[in-house]
């Protein structure tokens, strides 16, 4: 090795040796891969920092709302035997569901920002009607004079109280009752309103009318209570994302909102309509909607970082036949500044992204970075016809995985059909070269 002539051929072997280049570029793709990684990172914090801004401003406002009621509690006395002719008795309570349960109501949406970040928020003005059949109390061995009438209560579960709007005034029985704080029995709703009713145990059905507004966040959620529950609600938001256990048997959407309604029956839930105290608990079987955000600038910044190691590595396959088909020589460190540019690139739509939204945000970016590749390409290229060509393929490059993002049901197979594209045009132009004697 200390022959000048030895090294310079040893020198001369690193440069022209096929896999010398081959294993030089794979190990850069490997590297600017830990760039990508911590885009990746940045982003999942960037999100975390929107859902603590929506967490704030719906702290005060009122946050995802799960609506479950009315429940009818009835107190009742059960007897313990405990032998010598003595019995011990025992409070306990029996809960009944609606017959029917009609809910209807209209959501209108608000968005407000908290620093960068849009919040989007509700208002909901529901109706919930419906009515209670005579409570069997055969079916749960319960002796009618034992039942303290008196003492029974209607509870309607509000998952976030912050967001009542207005005072609850429920009409029962062609009453109108003014609900208090708190519900009959916090283990089976947690949150919400009660009040005491009368019941009449000669009556055949009990009606009920409750006019709500609240203030909610991100979702409306109904719990199906009723042995028939509809729910039928209109908004004029457009990005709607039905969910929950059910979904809606007719819905319309359009550019002006939507309209939803949903159909259920006690056959597709898993409590029936009576019990004693706890023995059921309520909210598996919610379902409603949830007001999307249409553009998630976070998700598509997500995907897009994903096709970072297909952006890269197409890019230095651009490179690696230019060299190959023009017979000139890139260093490897020329590949590894041009693969951290394609690194920043993720790094500058991010922030753009959050700035001006996605779609402007990548052909700034994307601009920026063929331009700035472009041009240092074209000094060690020194060739305008290779640099314009090369200009044209990464700007390809770009605008194919922008179309990739775009198409979400459909992105596999554009991907698939675009990889298969590129393969074909390696083998294309590669059909002539001679591998065994590059480098002679």
């Amino acid at each position: 090795m200390s022959d000048p002539s030895n090294f310079q051929r040893f020198s001369n072997w690193l440069k022209e040796s096929l896999f010398v280049k081959l294993g030089s570029i794979a190990f850069l793709v490997l590297i600017l891969m830990l760039p990508n990684v911590m885009v990746r990172d940045l982003i999942n914090e960037r999100q975390s920092r929107q859902n603590e801004a929506v967490a704030a401003v719906s702290q005060s406002w009122g946050g995802p709302q799960t609506i479950t009621g009315p429940v009818l509690s009835i107190p009742y006395t059960s007897w313990i035997d405990q032998g010598n002719g003595q019995r011990k008795a025992v409070q306990e309570i029996a809960n009944f569901l609606p017959e029917q349960l009609d809910i209807s109501g209209n959501v209108q949406h608000q968005v407000r920002q908290k620093g960068i970040y849009d919040v989007i928020l509700y208002q909901a003005d529901l109706q919930l009607k419906g009515n209670f059949q005579k409570p069997d109390l055969s079916e749960l061995h319960i002796n009618p004079a034992d039942v303290q009438w008196e003492q029974a209560r209607i509870s309607l579960g509000i998952s976030g109280r912050t967001g009542i709007r207005s005072s609850i005034a429920m009409d029962w029985a062609s009453q109108s009752l003014r609900m208090e704080p708190g519900t009959a029995s916090p283990k089976l709703l947690s949150s919400g309103v009660s009040k005491q009713v009368e019941i009449d145990p000669a009556a055949d059905s009990f009606s009920f009318s409750i006019p709500l507004k609240v203030n909610g966040s991100s979702q409306l959620e109904f719990e199906p209570v009723g042995k028939e529950t509809t729910v039928s609600l209109r908004s004029d938001w457009a990005s709607p994302n039905f969910q929950g256990s059910f979904l809606p048997e007719n819905r319309e959407i359009s550019p002006d909102g939507f309209n939803a309604r949903w159909e259920v029956f006690d056959f597709n839930r898993n409590y029936p309509q009576s019990w004693k105290n706890d023995t059921y608990q309520l909210g598996e079987s919610t379902f409603g909607v949830q007001l999307i955000q249409p553009v998630d600038e976070y998700l598509k910044n997500e995907r897009s970082a994903k096709y970072a190691i297909l952006v890269i590595g197409l890019t230095f396959m651009i490179y690696f036949f230019f060299e190959i088909l023009r017979k000139f020589y890139i260093h490897p460190f020329q590949y590894f500044l041009v693969g951290l540019a394609l690194s920043v690139f993720y790094l500058l739509l991010l922030s753009l992204s959050e700035q001006l939204g996605f779609d402007l945000a990548y052909l700034i970016a994307s601009l920026a970075t063929v331009g700035l590749i472009a041009g240092y390409s074209n000094s060690f290229l020194k060739s305008p016809r290779l640099s314009i060509q090369l200009t044209l393929l990464l700007a390809a490059i770009y605008a194919f995985i922008f179309v990739v993002l775009q198409l979400e049901d459909y992105a596999l197979l554009a991907g698939s059909v675009g990889l298969f594209a590129a393969l074909a045009a390696v083998m294309y132009y590669s059909r002539k070269v001679d591998w065994y004697t590059i480098g002679e």
